[in-house]
């Protein structure tokens, strides 16, 4: 009978075309026909006892629902519909808690890792690439243009091409470590689980050391990285976070049936990526203090710094009324496991206990500082690791920004290299506080220490000028000092 056919599966497909042919007649007939094709020689004994029909519609229905829901679940947990579900929730993410004000503006561009790296694989140098004209030519260097505070890769990295990656990532990490380094545009990457040597990142719940497989002879091209001065422009950001909670069976949800979505491991899970969320601090700061300085750290009953709430942490009690959140994240790292990972240059995100939070506590990028020796070399380490800070980086780039706008517009208004360096130096101390005991928000808001600009004219390139900016920042969580040099060279816009 048909009824057996369904709920066995047996009812499309060439095999099953007689089956196919009953269904179609079924969704099409009144109901007193379609009982008969549903239930076939049992029809009539199954009528005389209302209860039992009852019963074995009730139970049928069941089943039905049951079949749709696994084969829903087969639909949303495909690995690439939950990487597109999980970009395009973590950018609607992003772009709700972005205000209005027009501080902050988000753009995209939809660009596949595949073609990012053909780019960047066919132009002689970096920048000759489509990107670098994008993110360099259209923005930082065209007068008018609104260069790029930040960029979130939303791909996710590995040391070594593998059956599902064939792309060489470290060769287009370096690539675009170039691009953002000339625009003065920080970027952050996710990590792929096989750049720590697993299928998932749950596996490393139980590592001590999560980083310790790059310094293994597979992770040494990755290693090299590390050394060169452009990644300090460059940061890994792990885990992901939780997109969306499960879909739940609701009498509002009106879907014609009951479906609860089936969660057996962090693979039918959508998460999107832990960039999305370090933006999110970096925007916020902005909206706050006109400065993207406070984008880390966590100060209690404060929603700000590096606290991060997606909203979508699952519950769990004996009293679903008094419910607690789990974590939000893709795996909880402990205090050592971070350390770990800020140590090797990953931007670690720790989940906060019983509250559904992650915050971002420490700020490392992929540069690996330098290593000093002498009597000084404790404190020379120290400046080196801060120097490597990412979100100092995405500070500085700031004011390399408008320095640049601002010293070509004077460049084309036939000033001196003097008067240009005084009116330089003027504007950017305004931003400079030289308390160094000011308070969390007065160094958000004055978030340097000490500034000036060094201009000279270039003899090689009449009408142009060379800049040196001198920046020592203060830091958040931090009492050891450092300074850094930013060049860049100032010219008349063209025409």
């Amino acid at each position: 009978m048909l009824r057996d056919a369904v709920l066995a599966g047996h009812f499309f497909g060439d095999r099953h075309q007689a089956e196919a042919g009953d269904l179609a007649r079924f969704l099409t007939a009144p109901a007193a026909p379609s009982l008969a094709i549903w239930f076939g020689l049992d029809t009539a004994a199954i009528l005389r006892d209302p209860t039992r029909l009852a019963a074995m519609l009730d139970h049928d229905i069941a089943m039905i629902d049951a079949m749709l829901a696994a084969a829903i679940d087969e639909i949303l947990h495909a690995p690439r519909l939950l990487r597109l579900e999980g970009s395009w929730r973590g950018l609607h993410w992003l772009a709700d808690r972005i205000e209005a004000s027009g501080r902050v503006r988000l753009r995209v561009l939809h660009a596949a890792w595949g073609e990012v790296c053909r780019d960047l694989e066919r132009a002689a140098e970096f920048d000759q690439s489509q990107l670098f004209r994008r993110i360099y030519e259209d923005e930082f260097g065209t007068p008018g243009g609104e260069p790029y505070g930040l960029l979130v890769m939303d791909y996710e990295v590995r040391h070594r091409p593998g059956p599902d990656a064939p792309s060489d990532d470290v060769a287009a990490i370096a690539g675009l470590s170039a691009i953002a380094a000339a625009a003065f545009a920080p970027m952050i990457f996710g990590a792929a689980a096989a750049l720590f040597g697993v299928d998932r990142m749950e596996e490393l719940s139980g590592v001590a050391n999560p980083a310790a497989i790059f310094t293994g002879p597979e992770h040494q091209r990755f290693r090299n990285l590390g050394q060169r001065e452009d990644m300090r422009f460059v940061g890994l950001a792990l885990p992901r976070l939780r997109a969306r909670p499960a879909w739940e069976d609701c009498a509002e949800a009106r879907r014609g049936f009951r479906y609860d979505e089936t969660i057996t491991t962090g693979d039918d899970i959508v998460w999107f990526a832990a960039g999305y969320a370090i933006a999110m601090t970096v925007a916020r700061a902005m909206a706050t203090y006109d400065w993207p300085a406070d984008m880390r750290g966590y100060i209690q009953d404060w929603a700000g710094s590096g606290l991060i709430t997606t909203g979508t942490a699952p519950r769990f009690s004996v009293d679903s009324a008094e419910g607690q959140d789990r974590f939000e994240a893709e795996i909880a790292l402990t205090d050592a496991q971070e350390r770990a990972l800020v140590d090797a240059g990953v931007l670690a995100l720790s989940s906060l206990g019983f509250g559904g939070q992650t915050v971002l506590g420490a700020a490392r990028s992929l540069q690996a500082p330098r290593r000093y020796s002498g009597p000084r070399a404790e404190a020379a380490d120290a400046n080196a690791r801060l120097s490597a800070q990412f979100n100092t980086m995405i500070c500085v780039s700031r004011f390399a920004h408008f320095i640049k706008v601002m010293g070509r517009d004077m460049t084309g208004a036939f000033r001196t290299a003097s008067e240009i360096e005084r009116e330089l130096t003027t504007w950017l101390r305004r931003y400079a506080n030289a308390n160094k005991d000011a308070g969390p928000e007065t160094r958000a808001r004055y978030p340097l220490l000490d500034a000036r600009v060094e201009v000279r004219e270039l003899a090689s390139k009449p009408g142009s000028f060379g800049c040196t900016i001198h920046l020592q920042p203060h830091y958040q969580l931090d009492d050891i000092s450092a300074s850094f040099r930013l060049v860049t060279e100032l010219s008349a816009p063209r025409t």
